[in-house]
């Protein structure tokens, strides 16, 4: 069976003009933000920070150093998520977010971005299925 984004809510989200800690980093598709203030995203690169979801789309720099660029977020439903580290990611495992915005294996007490649907070998720098669990901690 084909696996593939199934949307329960996507939101536009403006995105901080410094996001990633660079502007010239711009903003790379299929990776957890958080929220910074109001209704701002920064990339999230810390298990213990909840996140808001994933962004489904690229930002070039330019646009994002403008201070204006919005951003096509996931909050709830099943999206693409960058496998950072690949090691022990199966099909249910719980997952939380490494210092690049992409999935690591969730440890106890981290912030769990969701859980993985994806079945088969997983390597670092793949793109898996993941039902989003926002605010969720892993036990």
């Amino acid at each position: 069976m084909a696996h593939g984004a199934h949307c329960i809510l996507d939101q536009g989200w403006k995105v901080l003009s410094t996001y990633n800690s660079s502007a010239a980093a711009g903003v790379t598709k299929f990776r957890g933000v958080k929220m910074v203030s109001g209704d701002v995203i920064d990339l999230n690169v810390a298990a213990t920070t909840p996140s808001i979801g994933v962004v489904q789309e690229d930002i070039d720099a330019a646009k994002v150093a403008t201070g204006k660029a919005v951003a096509n977020l996931r909050v709830l439903g099943v999206t693409k998520l960058y496998v950072q580290t690949a090691t022990s990611i199966v099909q249910g495992s719980r997952l939380t977010l490494g210092n690049a915005g992409g999935a690591v294996i969730a440890a106890s007490g981290n912030q769990q971005v969701g859980i993985c649907l994806t079945t088969g070998t997983i390597a670092a720098g793949d793109l898996i299925d993941v039902l989003l669990t926002p605010f969720a901690t892993a036990p």
